[in-house]
């Protein structure tokens, strides 16, 4: 199913969000740095996003800011705890409802807690391939599609990288500690979405 993307815009702006439109990633790339300069007193927190590697941003982030701190496999505790406290933090949803709600799932719950509260202002980078028509089937992407493929990226063994699907595992392995839904803009920080017509991500 195709969606219009300016139609969601409007729902995420009629949730208290701020969002944008942008034809492709260049586009993404050049309206996040232009909206939020970056300088060497800032601190850049991202999620571990294979959106924000297509986008090819942590370089430039890295030369501008005072430090870019990431949540991914082998970063230490110090370094998770100081991405929650960045003045940027950048990341991508699992899957977004065509109503204007951001769906994700996380392990361990750091990189969801740094879009609810810590950092002053959230980025979420999302491509076309992560709308889904309902909550109800972003949820199910989320589980179904995202958590999966990151499950298998990540060499996890879980019962999900041999069926293919979520299998509501209890798995010592399991990447899905936490699930958030953000349904409208939260008191604190203030989230801002860039809707890509592209697929970017899983």
């Amino acid at each position: 199913m195709d969606f219009d993307l300016n139609i969601l815009k409007k729902q995420f702006n009629r949730r208290g969000f701020n969002s944008t439109v942008c034809n492709n990633r260049h586009e993404a790339v050049d309206y996040i740095l232009e909206t939020f300069p970056v300088n060497d007193e800032m601190i850049i927190g991202m999620g571990n996003s294979l959106t924000l590697d297509a986008l090819g941003i942590k370089d430039i982030l890295i030369e501008r800011a005072s430090a870019v701190y990431q949540h991914a496999p082998g970063s230490s505790e110090v370094e998770s705890k100081k991405a929650l406290l960045a003045d940027l933090y950048l990341t991508s949803a699992n899957a977004v409802s065509y109503d204007g709600q951001i769906v994700n799932i996380d392990g361990t719950g750091n990189r969801t807690a740094a879009t609810c509260y810590g950092p002053t202002q959230v980025i979420y980078v999302v491509g076309k391939n992560k709308i889904a028509e309902s909550l109800e089937d972003a949820v199910w992407r989320a589980r179904n599609v995202a958590a999966v493929q990151n499950a298998k990226r990540y060499n996890r063994k879980t019962p999900c990288v041999v069926t293919g699907k979520c299998e509501d595992c209890l798995s010592p392995e399991c990447i899905c500690g936490v699930m958030t839904i953000h349904r409208k803009q939260p008191h604190g920080n203030k989230i801002t979405i860039v809707l890509v017509n592209e697929e970017l991500g899983l």
